[in-house]
């Protein structure tokens, strides 16, 4: 684990969405308390039941949110990748972490301690006031996602989901980083078996292809398939 220096902190958190109301200043004194920290692909970097001691800024690699069952069964709630903010909420409160968070490749993070970012919110009404606004647009992204997995066939929610995950490729494709069917099945709420099935049929029809576990969207997906 190593300081950063403060160039390097201030543009890693500038236009991250949760800390775009902090001014130059409480960015400044956020990076003092800034540490780096590197995480090996398939490590939990939150533990749900823990307490919220930090946020994370993710800048390298990727990572995805989740709640789980007693036998192990899993509910992906979000994927990170660089530039994404995560374990904020968590600091707003005193209640205990409700997701876990686990990488899905070698990553990188700026942890900003949870006493820096109260003391910065504290000193500025704005900021405040500003964070109250931040947590709706979250609320209402979080309705979204409740609806989406109570309204939509499984078809529905996994080209959601696909198109949450891509990138847009210079040829006009947009290509998804590495993602295995269960991951897509944890994400969408659905047996891998059944999303191994519908991306085989879109993969014969060529909407898709699957090269080590990336998939490349060639058109545009159907609004219904079956």
């Amino acid at each position: 684990m190593s300081k950063l220096k403060t160039a390097s902190a201030i543009t890693s958190l500038t236009g991250i969405d949760f800390f775009t109301v902090f001014s130059d200043e409480a960015l400044a004194n956020l990076e003092k308390s800034a540490t780096l920290r590197k995480f090996k692909k398939s490590t939990d970097i939150i533990v749900l039941g823990e307490d919220s001691l930090a946020a994370y800024v993710l800048l390298e690699g990727s990572a995805y949110a989740f709640i789980d069952d007693q036998d192990g069964k899993e509910l992906i709630v979000a994927w990170f990748s660089k530039g994404d903010c995560f374990g904020e909420l968590g600091l707003l409160d005193d209640f205990s972490r409700t997701t876990s968070v686990k990488t899905t490749s070698d990553c990188q993070c700026l942890v900003v301690p949870k006493s820096a970012i109260t003391y910065e919110i504290m000193k500025d009404p704005k900021v405040a006031h500003a964070l109250i606004h931040f947590l709706v647009r979250r609320i209402r992204s979080m309705t979204d996602d409740i609806s989406c997995l109570g309204l939509m066939d499984v078809y529905s929610r996994l080209v959601r989901a696909l198109n949450c995950v891509t990138v847009v490729k210079e040829d006009g494709s947009r290509v998804t980083s590495r993602i295995t069917h269960q991951e897509l099945a944890s994400r969408v709420g659905a047996s891998r078996e059944m999303v191994s099935k519908i991306l085989k049929d879109l993969r014969a029809s060529g909407y898709i292809t699957i090269e080590n576990h990336s998939v490349r969207i060639l058109k545009t997906l159907p609004e219904r398939w079956g």
